[in-house]
């Protein structure tokens, strides 16, 4: 049970850097007020900080696969 709880959270680590992506750029409107907002959220329309944030969501998830697929150990 928890490797499927790990490989969910995992892919949605991976997709949501998408999700994020078109959630910003989907709506001009929306766009100008996350960029007109307070301080995290006026940092988004940036493409540093996009891209900072994109790579940390995208290697979380890869991690979390990781963690899912890799054999356990035997102690004995």
């Amino acid at each position: 049970m928890k490797r499927y709880i790990k490989l969910f959270i995992g892919i949605v680590f991976i997709l949501s850097p998408f999700l994020l992506y078109w959630f910003i750029h989907g709506d001009y409107e929306r766009y100008i007020w996350i960029i007109n907002g307070p301080f995290p959220f006026s940092h988004f329309g940036g493409g540093p900080a996009q891209l900072f944030m994109y790579v940390c969501l995208f290697l979380i998830g890869i991690g979390f696969l990781v963690a899912t697929f890799m054999p356990k150990r035997k102690t004995k």
